[in-house]
């Protein structure tokens, strides 16, 4: 039998990650209030950047395209007289990828193995257990194969931010560094820098040693090994305070149409200062050229950055408000089920980048002010064949309890059978989990004695 050589070739369609495309991603992690240290910082650092105060610039708007939303809204316009709801504190790591894993597709036996999979995720983003000892304490209360196990925890590992639920530092690398850098020329000689790492959270000292003698021989690739994060969790856990809410995007009436626009208080104007731009012209030196071509290339990236920061976040809360305009007009209790696969799908993006642009960035509306994300809820089905969001639920809870008469008021079972009789299937355990995160006391306490 003879061997044959065959040469085949194919195109491939890959994202090849950029310097500016790495640059996009951290701005767009950002909340209002550090974005705006994070510009601030950037002028002091680099001296062809300058606020709007300045006299000799030519202008380069970081300001994106306003985006409208023209829904014809109901009879008369809403006061706008608007109270501000703040909405809650911010969620743990743990409690943001169960959120996300809850607006996934995931099978509900799938999303069974990934709370417990979260359940054992630190702050910093590892995985505290093997996937052997996940596999055996699942299987005391769920027929699962390891093979399955192994599968979901692939789809936690690659929820926002990339490489949470790593069982290894040497694993969290990998994961980021093929999620974003694939594509890279020195791709190999950083996958093979990494790979000298041990399968553990904290490599021992001979074993690092070994990484960073072959991270400093290895030039090259330094620059993708230092863009990756060796603890991704921190991501969520450093913003997870902050008092003051200063919202991102807008939503106003105007000629009885609904608009989205970005808030003109955390979009400043920042401009190419004229004068150092004129240098390259004059200057003779050529280490003074490199330094002034430099600083001009590393300000036009910046801008070019946080002007893709700011249509992302206009096209997601356009998508996302064409899927619940009705929220606009009605309130609540009109909220429509919405996963941010939904989101992904219609503006053509992944949705970790979506979750990237909910999480932390509010939205002002006339009804108050929400975090983006609280727009995404999870569908019950009704006997009408239609279905309805979990939001739209806890709202019907709110108002069914509102209206109870005080000296008997309803159970849980209760209100579980009036949803029921009213063709919407919500279980007993169901109310009373929702009307616990609305911090409704039980009937017995909520009795006027």
């Amino acid at each position: 039998m003879s061997l044959k050589t065959k040469q085949s070739l194919s195109i491939n369609n890959k994202l090849a990650m950029t310097q500016q495309i790495q640059l996009a991603i951290k701005l767009l992690q950002l909340n209002s209030i550090d974005l705006q240290k994070e510009i601030e910082d950037k002028i002091l650092e680099n001296p062809f950047l300058e606020n709007e105060n300045s006299s000799e610039h030519v202008e380069v708007s970081s300001e994106g395209p306003i985006l409208s939303l023209s829904y014809p809204t109901s009879t008369g316009d809403v006061a706008q007289d608007a109270y501000e709801q703040l909405p809650a504190s911010h969620q743990s790591l743990q409690e943001y990828l169960m959120w996300q894993i809850n607006l996934s597709s995931m099978s509900q036996q799938d999303q069974f193995i990934a709370y417990n999979i979260i359940d054992y995720i630190n702050d910093d983003g590892f995985l505290t257990e093997t996937i052997e000892d996940l596999f055996i304490l699942l299987k005391r209360n769920l027929e699962t194969t390891f093979q399955e196990i192994f599968a979901v925890l692939h789809k936690i590992q690659h929820l926002d931010p990339i490489g949470v639920g790593a069982t290894s530092l040497k694993d969290c690398l990998l994961i980021q560094l093929e999620y974003y850098h694939q594509d890279h020329k020195n791709f190999d000689s950083a996958k093979h820098m990494i790979e000298k790492l041990e399968d553990d959270i904290k490599p021992t000292m001979l074993n690092f040693d070994a990484f960073i003698s072959e991270f400093e021989r290895e030039n090259n690739a330094q620059d993708i090994i230092k863009s990756l994060n060796p603890r991704p969790g921190n991501i969520i856990s450093d913003i997870l305070h902050h008092e003051h809410i200063t919202p991102d995007i807008i939503i106003v009436k105007r000629d009885s149409k609904w608009v989205v626009e970005l808030n003109p208080s955390i979009n400043p104007k920042i401009r190419i200062n004229k004068a150092y731009k004129e240098l390259m012209e004059k200057i003779k030196s050529k280490s003074d050229q490199e330094y002034v071509k430099n600083n001009l290339q590393d300000a036009n990236f910046f801008l070019k950055a946080l002007n893709n920061r700011n249509i992302t976040i206009l096209k997601v809360a356009r998508a996302i408000f064409h899927k619940q305009k009705d929220f606009l007009n009605q309130g609540e209790i009109a909220m429509k089920p919405l996963s941010l696969k939904d989101i992904a799908v219609e503006i053509n993006m992944h949705e970790s980048t979506v979750s990237r642009c909910t999480n932390n960035k509010y939205v002002q509306t006339h009804r108050g002010v929400y975090e983006m994300k609280y727009f995404f809820s999870s569908e019950i089905s009704t006997d009408h064949g239609k279905m309805i969001s979990s939001t739209a639920i806890k709202s019907m809870i709110t108002k069914i309890i509102a209206n109870e008469d005080k000296n008997k008021p309803l159970s849980d079972s209760d209100i579980s059978k009036n949803f029921n009789e009213n063709g919407i299937k919500v279980a007993r355990r169901t109310v009373a989990k929702y009307r616990e995160t609305l911090l409704i006391p039980t009937s017995k306490n909520r009795k006027i004695k």
